[in-house]
């Protein structure tokens, strides 16, 4: 399901309800202009958003997202790793010592993501990671695709297995791809921070390098 068919179910969704945008932003605690928004397809709400707005509306993300039925024969929800942004080094496998534990995420949001359940990860980004705030906060946790990767999309944000300074890290970066000097250059939302390259090794695949696609990602969790 697309974000311009999400957002007319939750405009459907709300009008059975005979609530006004409004008041399913003052129930989901989330401004008016973003619920047009999302109506509207033009903003895709986060896996934490869209549960909120479920939540308000009555509802479950399941049947937001058209999967209710099928969700319900195949189990709704689907057990993810969850892993910091510290990671083992080498090929992008994930090794069970590295996992501090697992995420329950709707099966039916991984369909709807095009993600293979048995390929989805979390990452959870370090408080003091920023160079992504633009975009990603600090602490937020994302979900990554790791099917191999074969093609970067333009702009795209992955994960991408580094080494700085002798620590081997998980880093989110917009990439792109110099296909004739087969460099990744990882490129930061946050302006403060330069553009770095990784150079490819000759046959290296791309799969080496990226852990996974960035396909969402969630806020990190308020302090009470």
């Amino acid at each position: 399901m697309g974000i311009e068919e999400l957002g007319a179910v939750v405009r459907e969704t709300r009008q059975r309800r005979g609530m006004s945008q409004q008041a399913l932003a003052d129930r989901a605690s989330l401004s008016r202009n973003f619920v047009a928004q999302v109506e509207r397809g033009e903003s895709s709400p986060t896996v934490a958003t869209l549960a909120r707005l479920a939540s308000a509306l009555g509802t479950t993300v399941g049947e937001l997202l058209g999967e209710e039925s099928h969700a319900a024969e195949t189990g709704d929800a689907v057990a993810v790793p969850l892993v910091a942004d510290r990671i083992a080094a080498g090929p992008p496998l994930v090794l069970a010592d590295h996992v501090e534990g697992h995420e329950p995420l709707p099966r039916a949001l991984l369909r709807s993501l095009g993600v293979d359940p048995a390929q989805a990860l979390l990452v959870r980004v370090g408080k003091d990671q920023d160079s992504m705030a633009d975009t990603i906060l600090p602490g937020a946790t994302v979900l990554l695709d790791r099917t191999p990767v074969r093609e970067v999309a333009p702009q795209g944000i992955y994960a991408v297995r580094e080494e700085v300074a002798g620590e081997h890290g998980c880093a989110i970066k917009r990439l792109v791809v110099d296909a004739a000097s087969r460099v990744l250059i990882l490129l930061s939302d946050n302006p403060a921070y330069l553009p770095r390259a990784i150079r490819l090794k000759s046959g290296q695949p791309l799969s080496d390098v990226i852990v996974g696609r960035v396909v969402w990602w969630t806020p990190p969790t308020p302090r009470r």
